[in-house]
């Protein structure tokens, strides 16, 4: 399974969390009713309503279980010569289907007069409601996927932080060398820019690593090997440069 098919795999997932949780309110909300006492009836409703997020999650991460480790590489941009790192499905996988879990909340519900039933809400407009925010969360998570978001990419220029509607440009003659520090695992790492008045201190840029799908270190390592190598930038994104970097960084 490659990296793209696990990200897009994610909205299923997401889907079906929304499903699910809208399924526990209508059926099996009214068993609580019936459980006593009171405080045993509220684990039992929490229990569901956190494993409608969990065994999703679960679900997820062991469909997608060999795509899970970041790899020390990059991906070749078609046409854009650029290397790019695209969005973790690790970490982008328990977010969406978070935020379809949520979405489900939008759904109005109310108790039958009289019943030990949940229907969905008759007041004016909760149908509308309920129908209209869950779909346009779900087509926002949807364009989100598709469009491979958060990213980052590396070209002749420097380095383009994408994500999701913010577009942010490092030059690389911005940066100073010697950094940033190789550190696996580690959720940032921090850039060093020139001052825009000479004479003060640089400037520490922080560059998030968790939600992108290459190893920290070997973005450490290539960012570097950029900044203290300008020959070699123009050559970004072909296979050629990709296959001298990767021993090259170590």
């Amino acid at each position: 399974m490659s990296p793209r098919v696990a990200r897009l795999l994610i909205w299923p997932f997401a889907v079906a969390a929304l499903a699910l949780r809208i399924c526990t309110e209508l059926w099996f909300k009214p068993v609580t009713w019936r459980i006593e006492p009171s405080g045993l009836a509220f684990l039992a409703w929490v229990a569901a309503q956190g494993a409608c997020f969990l065994l999703l999650a679960a679900g997820h991460a062991l469909l997608t279980r060999r795509v899970r480790q970041r790899p020390a590489t990059w991906e070749i941009a078609a046409g854009a010569e650029s290397f790019v790192a695209s969005a973790s499905p690790r970490w982008l996988g328990p977010w969406a289907i978070l935020v379809g879990w949520l979405a489900a909340g939008a759904v109005f519900t109310e108790r039958v007069p009289g019943e030990d039933r949940v229907r969905l809400a008759e007041i004016p407009g909760a149908l509308a409601l309920s129908i209209a925010v869950p779909a346009i969360v779900l087509a926002a998570m949807a364009a989100v996927l598709l469009l491979d978001r958060p990213r980052l990419i590396l070209d002749r220029n420097g380095i383009t932080r994408q994500g999701l509607l913010r577009r942010t440009l490092l030059r690389w003659d911005e940066l100073l060398p010697g950094g940033p520090p190789p550190a696996r695992g580690t959720a940032n790492l921090t850039l060093m820019r020139q001052p825009a008045t000479p004479g003060r201190p640089p400037v520490p840029t922080s560059l998030p690593t968790r939600p992108l799908d290459v190893d920290p270190a070997f973005l450490a390592e290539t960012i570097r090997h950029y900044v203290e190598h300008p020959e070699r930038r123009p050559a970004i994104g072909t296979q050629h440069e990709l296959d001298r970097l990767r021993p090259a960084v170590g």
